[in-house]
């Protein structure tokens, strides 16, 4: 790692062969300072289109080749073979920083070289710069009592900065091959023009007098070639393979479920934002059962599991995954905590409420009802037959909401997978005809196809006979009518249901779609909620169609429920 030191070339008898290696060496030399200076030129110009975190340090890349470049120009000159054998060395030294902070930016690693640690390198690279000139300008001779230790101790301290050099082109090859965007050839563009001068240095000090400066010139004039090419060909300021590895820590980061890695002995060795805002900020290190109170068998075994965190006490639903490398040995385990500590609540809640109003409520309701009924029939409310009417009218609707609710909660529970082949035609027809035979002033037309669909019967018909229900139980038309269409598109089977009536107002709709109610913005039955639960759990979609007059709702059910 230590150029030779040979001293000027004086021999008369080479002079034409040091003349024409002089000349293409220089003519090498200058082709590669021109490229640098062009590449500063042109980047200058165009610097909106690239990364500006990527683009600072390669501008200092290309930098440093040229002045590489003009240091070798005036050794080659000068023919001091001393020199000639340092200044690959020196280029090495000046792109080191520059390179190193675009490498680990490009592969995604850019967080890891802090300010601190990018000041350490650079005063490290000075040092063994300013040692390295000292030595190849004669003034530390090896007859001197620290020649030794000086060059000992900078090739050591320059193996290091190489063997760095060889983890960041190894970080950015890995990515490059990792990242479905970006071409395995991006990277090894990326790397080349790093590994060129290592292999300079090497290369010019072992070379002889002769052919030292030729060789340097060359390893500039590839390496200022090549970052044309990398910018050009494969656009390596404009894309960054590192985007794979950010995204990945990214999503564990931010992620709203506490996530936890632990080892094969239950010890916690890296935890997400969300974990640490639980559980406390210093987890590595930790036993897991100390966290959460529980061990990996436990937690895998558990449906939810509850503890004590910093924001009290939580319970969890656990999801283990296993961490193995590819012989399927176990590294450790990932865990990712859901927290249903709210979703439990509010279950518990719907459930307390539900049988309130299914058997509290309608139990009392009965009783006020048979009162109003033995009253009205014996005539003790003389003058009073209106209100007890209306009691019976809102008691009705009350049992009316509370069997809707019921329905409801019913079928939305069951699973939409609990399918079976329905002719779409006939499932219309089996609730629209007892409606043409009930209300002989409403007339309906159905228009659908004879198609045959795999679907949940009982959501498909409880959505659509929803729609028509309500078409004609609202529709103040002097002759009421109500049209089913049906139509099979590319996307799925779409049914409209379209009346005369005075259609949906739109602060009920706009409920629907804002998907909750408020105070002073709500429906007033459960007719729309429970059509829009249904088509949601056959994964279809309910939408309102504009229309002239009265309601055009659409109901769209997927392609894949479609067999004909």
């Amino acid at each position: 790692m230590w150029p030779n030191y040979d001293g000027p070339i004086m021999s008369a008898a080479s002079g034409m062969t040091i003349s024409g290696t002089t000349a293409v060496s220089g003519l090498a030399t200058a082709i590669a300072g021109g490229t640098a200076l062009w590449l500063l030129y042109a980047l200058g110009t165009a610097s909106d289109r690239y990364y500006a975190d990527l683009l600072r340090p390669f501008l200092a890349v290309a930098t440093a080749i040229g002045v590489g470049a003009a240091g070798l120009l005036i050794a080659t000159d000068s023919l001091s073979a001393g020199v000639l054998g340092v200044v690959p060395l020196v280029t090495f030294l000046l792109l080191f920083v520059p390179w190193n902070v675009f490498a680990f930016r490009y592969a995604g690693r850019g967080a890891l070289l802090t300010r601190r640690r990018v000041l350490a390198m650079g005063s490290l690279v000075t040092v063994l710069m300013i040692v390295y000139l000292v030595v190849a300008a004669g003034v530390l001779q090896p007859s001197q009592e620290v020649y030794s230790s000086v060059l000992l101790t900078a090739s050591t301290l320059l193996l290091g900065l190489v063997a760095l050099t060889f983890v960041s082109s190894g970080l950015i090859l890995t990515e490059a091959y990792r990242h479905g965007n970006v071409r395995f050839a991006s990277g090894v563009a990326v790397v080349f023009v790093a590994a060129i001068l290592v292999v300079g240095i090497q290369v010019v000090s072992l070379s002889d007098v002769l052919t030292r400066g030729l060789l340097a010139a060359l390893h500039h004039l590839v390496a200022a070639a090549v970052l044309p090419v990398a910018i050009v060909r494969y656009d390596v300021l404009g894309t960054r393979p590192g985007t794979t590895t950010l995204g990945e820590r990214t999503v564990i980061r931010d992620l709203d479920e506490a996530v936890l890695v632990v080892d094969r002995d239950g010890e916690i060795i890296l935890s997400n934002t969300q974990a640490e805002r639980l559980f406390g900020a210093d987890l590595d290190g930790r036993e897991l059962d100390t966290v959460v109170e529980t061990g990996v068998a436990t937690l895998r075994n558990s449906s939810t599991v509850g503890c004590w965190t910093e924001q009290g006490f939580k319970r969890f639903d656990p999801r283990i995954s296993t961490v193995s490398e590819r012989t399927d040995r176990t590294l450790g385990q990932t865990i990712t905590l859901i927290d249903v500590t709210q979703q439990r609540m509010l279950r518990q809640r719907v459930q307390v409420l539900n049988r309130i109003f299914r058997h509290n409520i309608r139990n009392q309701l009965d009783v006020i009802r048979s009162h109003a009924e033995v009253a009205l029939e014996d005539g003790e409310a003389t003058g009073a037959d209106r209100s007890i009417e209306q009691v019976l009218n809102v008691t009705d609707e009350i049992a009316r909401l509370s069997a809707d609710a019921r329905k409801i909660e019913r079928l939305t529970r069951n699973s939409s997978t609990d399918q079976s082949v329905v002719n779409l035609r006939h499932l219309v027809e089996t609730f629209v005809d007892p409606v043409t035979r009930t209300r002989r002033d409403v007339s309906v037309t159905v228009d659908v196809p004879d198609i045959e669909l795999s679907l949940n019967r009982e959501l498909a018909r409880f959505a659509l006979q929803n729609l028509v229900d309500n078409a004609v139980k609202h529709n103040d038309s002097q002759s009421p009518h109500v049209e089913v269409r049906g139509t099979k598109r590319e996307s799925g089977v779409r049914i409209t249901v379209i009346d005369n009536g005075p259609g949906i107002p739109d602060a009920e709709w706009q409920v629907i779609e804002a998907g909750q109610e408020e105070v002073h913005n709500h429906l007033t039955s459960l007719g729309l909620w429970g059509t829009k639960w249904a088509v949601q759990k056959l994964g279809g979609e309910l939408s309102r169609r504009d229309s002239e007059r009265g309601a055009a709702v659409v109901v769209d059910l997927p392609l894949t429920d479609a067999r004909g």
